[in-house]
């Protein structure tokens, strides 16, 4: 998939914003997602749950709640990618019960990106507005990487490299329901 806005907007007016995604994808295999801009993608912008061999590259993804979630996956690439998420989590790896049983998440890179938490929309008009000063949970604006919370299955081999983290909550790691969380390496 590649080229051109995909808008969220209508989604989210349609279904109420309750847990609506603008790209899902289930138990795929060799999936490539480049060259494409979202905006207002819905409680998920991609959401891709026990996929094998993903490579999402040179995306822009613009929204009020959590940009990507991987969930289940192995042998992912996110590379050259930039997301701002004020509202929620910018890139979330995730290990849940969602296919019926804990499957690991491993051998993720994440590199070359920005993950940000501007007003929704000025990341891809380029005005990085700061009019919110925090999050529903009270706090500031999040856009973070987060390894965690729903950790039913393992995490191992996730390599963090360049990216830049402007307005947002950092790097998070949580194991919450027991997951191992092994060979980790963030850099520059």
């Amino acid at each position: 998939m590649g080229g051109g806005l995909l808008r969220g907007d209508a989604l989210t007016r349609e279904r109420g914003a309750v847990g609506d995604k603008l790209i899902a994808l289930k138990l795929c295999r060799n999936v490539t997602l480049r060259d494409f801009s979202i905006l207002n993608g819905g409680h998920f912008g991609i959401l891709a749950t026990g996929v094998d061999n993903l490579t999402i590259d040179n995306l822009k993804i613009d929204t009020n709640r959590d940009g990507i979630d991987l969930d289940s996956c192995r042998n992912v690439r996110v590379s050259n990618t930039s997301i701002n998420s004020p509202n929620d989590d910018a890139l979330v790896l995730k290990g849940s019960h969602a296919l019926g049983f804990a499957r690991a998440t491993e051998n993720v890179t994440i590199t070359n990106g920005l993950v940000s938490g501007y007003d929704v929309g000025s990341l891809l008009d380029g005005s990085y507005n700061r009019n919110v000063k925090q999050a529903p949970d009270r706090d500031g604006p999040t856009g973070r990487i987060k390894i965690g919370t729903e950790t039913e299955g393992d995490f191992r081999n996730i390599a963090i490299s360049n990216v830049v983290f402007d307005r947002s909550r950092g790097l998070a790691i949580e194991s919450v329901d027991g997951a191992h969380v092994e060979d980790v390496t963030v850099s520059n």
